[in-house]
């Protein structure tokens, strides 16, 4: 596939670096800072154009008449808006997906049509962060959670701990634990590395573990892997920005919220939007401000600023003055990286992998509903739309056990009418299912969409 990218900020170079592993697609980024150009050739095997992705002389110099897709993700609302409109009117691009943030922009839906400006889909990255950060908040013990179905069936990843049930004994002997839960490990990983999820397979202390199930069974298999974790009611936020506005406003009525902003301006706006949220001036690393606010009677800190070097920094402090649970919004990979080998960062959020994530539904081929990105782009979870019949199929008609799946990729659950039915070996395929897979190794990404490809005559 023929993909330009227009911006090559920190979503756009992740895009980039990303589609670009697939030998498959064929990748152009164009941005108007070339050391940003020349910093992603360096690492990439892509084409780089210097100039506004606003300007169609730009535009054609990148090839745009023979994209199959545009990905607009530059700082500018309205040049994001206005390059999906010169793509659609002068070039005929048949997809064109636009990061937009304004919310007036998108209180007003009726602007974005093909009559009006023709965007196939929208990224919001602060909404997908907030809506992200929101499933955690409601699920303590869970590292990350991904919906699918609408919601009905979520993947988790959690981490197993020395001392619960299920750590020292095999997979098989976790049903016995939850007779009644409908319930499937999809995939486990070991000092960060993949390991086959069979039944006799024993979870070990520190083993990072992908499950599948019903939302409402979340908190009852956790309790398996790892010590209760209280409900979260008093809650810290650092940063006042979107994501911590929109946070705050979505928790206030039911937790204790308090917001440090360190800029007069915006603490006043956030002061004038929210009702029961106490908003502080001031700066997040203040151990002394921290102390003042009970932070050793705080239950989560959630460090939301702009900079990655500061929200690994006050999480780490925040822990260590007593906060039962730090999460660290961090965009670059080596402060990632970092903040996930401190003991004192619980849990870091990345908003590039969030925002790839929904985007890559609309790349991939077939009927894909949904894909969540993992282990940083390594791995990769997909929902999947069953068409065909027996005779125009690889699948309709057959049991999971009979079908070739490539390896390291696992049928977790299905959805059947609005039933869900977790994977398992004589478990039958038909028409219309939704599976849900995961794949420890992306790159097997196409022969799984061959499989659940239904062909015609």
């Amino acid at each position: 596939m023929k993909i330009l990218i227009l911006g090559a900020g920190q979503v756009g170079s992740t895009l980039a670096k990303y589609l670009s592993e697939d030998k498959d697609n064929d990748i152009t980024i164009v941005d108007t800072d070339e050391t940003n150009l020349l910093d992603i050739q360096r690492h990439l095997d892509i084409k780089t154009v210097c100039g506004n992705g606003s300007y169609p002389n730009i535009l054609e110099e990148a090839d745009i008449k023979n994209m199959d897709m545009v990905i607009a993700v530059t700082r500018s609302d309205e040049g994001n808006m206005l390059a999906c409109q010169m793509a659609h009117t002068l070039y005929q691009v048949d997809k064109k997906i636009a990061r937009v943030r304004t919310a007036e922009y998108l209180h007003r839906k009726e602007l974005f049509s093909d009559d009006a400006i023709p965007i196939d889909f929208i990224i919001t990255p602060e909404g997908l962060v907030t809506n992200y950060i929101k499933r955690v908040v409601e699920e303590p013990g869970a590292e990350q959670v991904f919906e699918f179905e609408n919601g009905l069936v979520q993947l988790v990843e959690t981490r197993a701990y020395a001392g619960t049930p299920i750590v020292g004994h095999s997979i098989k002997e976790l049903h016995k634990h939850l007779p009644n839960i409908n319930m499937r490990i999809v995939s486990l990983y070991r000092n960060s590395q993949a390991i086959p999820a069979y039944g006799d397979t024993v979870i070990k202390d520190g083993d990072r573990v992908y499950f599948v199930t019903k939302r409402e069974s979340v908190s009852k298999v956790l309790k398996e892997f790892r010590r209760l974790d209280r409900a979260y009611k008093n809650i810290i936020i650092a940063g006042g920005g979107r994501i911590g506005l929109n946070l705050a406003k979505h928790l206030e009525k039911n937790h204790r919220v308090r917001i440090i902003e360190k800029n007069k301006d915006r603490v006043k706006e956030l002061a004038d939007e929210l009702d029961d949220v106490l908003v502080l001036r001031g700066n997040a690393s203040d151990e002394e401000l921290l102390l003042e606010e009970g932070i050793e009677n705080t239950d989560l800190f959630l460090a939301l600023t702009d900079s990655d070097e500061i929200n690994v920094i006050v999480s780490i402090l925040a822990k260590r003055l007593g906060a039962h649970k730090t999460i660290a919004l961090v965009k670059r990979n080596v402060y990632e990286d970092l903040a996930e080998q401190s003991e004192d960062v619980d849990m870091v959020i990345s908003p590039d992998q969030i925002t790839t994530s929904g985007i890559l539904a609309h790349i991939r081929k077939g009927d894909t509903m949904m894909v969540h990105s993992l282990r940083q782009g390594k791995s990769e979870a997909i929902e999947v739309v069953v068409h065909g019949d027996k005779n125009h199929s690889d699948v309709v008609g057959r049991s999971i056990g009979q079908i070739s799946l490539p390896d390291g990729v696992v049928v977790g659950s299905i959805v059947r009418n609005n039933k869900v039915i977790m994977g398992s070996r004589k478990l039958v395929i038909e028409e219309g299912d939704h599976v849900l897979l995961v794949l420890t190794d992306v790159n097997k990404i196409h022969e799984v969409e061959e499989l659940f490809e239904g062909y015609f005559d």
